[in-house]
């Protein structure tokens, strides 16, 4: 009988465990989601001042080579510069997001691994202590 109550207390102590470990990597997941986010933020903040100098620097090139900033083929340029860096910033942005969405379905994956573990490791519990209760049974209808 001992024995069986450690064997039903090893699968509840088991799937106890696994629930817990599933949470806590959950939490991490999450934790690491949103540094995902702030990461990106502060890349598309980088990359904007970035741009700002990148296009001031060729305005003043223009002007200096005698051409009228502002207008004409300069202008064309610039609006070119500010397409790209706000084709750019998009990417970023988008790609931040993404690796954050997967951190976060891998926490709620996690946080589902860890109630089945729950689960499974309190039925395999009941089942053992069931099965010892029906040999107990058979043995004294047998007389033993």
């Amino acid at each position: 009988m001992i024995g069986t109550v450690l064997a039903a207390g090893g699968k509840l102590v088991g799937g106890l465990g696994g629930f817990l470990s599933a949470n806590a990597n959950a939490a991490r997941d999450k934790e690491q989601a949103a540094e995902e986010r702030y990461a990106s933020a502060a890349e598309i903040r980088r990359m904007k001042d970035e741009q700002r100098e990148l296009i001031g620097e060729q305005l003043a090139a223009q002007v200096s080579n005698g051409l009228e900033g502002g207008s004409g083929t300069a202008l064309t340029s610039l609006r070119q510069s500010q397409v790209n860096a706000a084709l750019d910033v998009m990417e970023a942005r988008r790609s931040g997001e993404l690796r954050a969405r997967a951190l976060e379905q891998r926490a709620k994956d996690s946080r589902r691994e860890g109630k089945f573990s729950l689960l499974s490791g309190i039925f395999s519990a009941g089942s053992t202590i069931y099965k010892q209760r029906s040999d107990w049974a058979q043995e004294r209808r047998r007389g033993g």
